[in-house]
């Protein structure tokens, strides 16, 4: 496991989706030379959480598809071992190209970010562009510039975060099958318009989705700012609410049916004005 290469790959890899994603899994099992490489397809597949033969066809398409393209360093894995498959039960051994990952730039998000800290390294403030003068103060442009957090995503969305805490939404992202690899920030602005009902409502129901569309055979799910934007867990079928057992609890006990008259009770009737409607021989005397 790499997680110099994980970052490397998040940070500056100029692919997306499907790509992405392989390229962030086979980043977890190599070390940081990108060797040590020997993933089975189906293991490449469950990781994911594709099918075995879309999972083949994303990693050949990060291959170099002529030996022109090999010799150029123009891939992102290429077979160095077992080409074949070598003995049963063998895996093939791969490479990651580590050094065209180190060619390639920051993107423009990660390249603000790391600006940011620089200057905050530089001047002990962030946002802050000029120098101390002469006397030890800073300039006009220094002071005006406004504090921004050191974050690579915009600052609506972290005031949002800020109030909303993320909790329900890291938890609801954690329960989706793709959620690590979607992308995290159209996923939490979808998020954030939705009412507190439906952030609730969706949460809930992930489970059901899944389960539908897997016994519907299918193996590829849509993106988790997909399901928030489209309302998808409205299609599911309707669920009867169960009772409660607070609602059980309160709900009048039907009174016992009562008993026959015994034989001693029949003979002696004005001892039991209850049962027979019969006053007292006290209370007809008190009248």
């Amino acid at each position: 496991m790499s997680i110099e290469v994980m970052v490397k790959v998040i940070q500056r890899a100029p692919e997306s989706g499907s790509k992405l994603n392989c390229m962030i899994i086979m980043a977890n099992w190599c070390n940081d030379e990108g060797d040590s490489l020997r993933p089975s397809i189906a293991l490449l597949a469950e990781a994911m959480r594709v099918s075995r033969s879309q999972a083949q066809r994303v990693l050949h398409e990060l291959m170099p598809a002529t030996p022109e393209d090999e010799a150029a360093g123009n891939w992102w894995f290429r077979v160095v071992g077992n080409d074949k498959g070598g003995a049963p039960g063998m895996t093939r051994r791969y490479k990651m190209n580590v050094a065209r990952l180190d060619e390639c730039p920051l993107l423009p998000e990660f390249e603000r970010a790391a600006a940011r800290r620089r200057n905050k390294s530089e001047t002990g403030r962030i946002g802050a562009t000029g120098r101390m003068d002469a006397t030890g103060r800073m300039d006009a442009t220094s002071r005006a510039a406004p504090m921004r957090p050191d974050s690579s995503e915009d600052s609506s969305i972290e005031r949002e975060r800020a109030r909303d805490d993320g909790k329900d939404f890291e938890q609801a992202r954690r329960a989706w099958p793709t959620g690590f690899a979607d992308s995290r920030k159209d996923a939490l602005k979808v998020w954030l318009a939705l009412s507190p009902e439906d952030r609730v409502e969706a949460s809930s129901e992930i489970s059901r989705f899944v389960d539908a569309n897997k016994s519907a055979g299918r193996t590829l799910i849509c993106s988790f700012a997909a399901y928030l934007s489209e309302h998808r867990w409205t299609a599911l079928p309707y669920r009867r609410p169960t009772p409660s057992s607070s609602a059980a609890a309160t709900e009048p006990k039907a009174s016992p049916r009562p008993s026959r008259p015994t034989a001693f009770q029949r003979a002696n009737p004005h001892l039991y004005p209850e049962l027979f409607g019969q006053p007292k021989p006290d209370a007809e005397a008190a009248a």
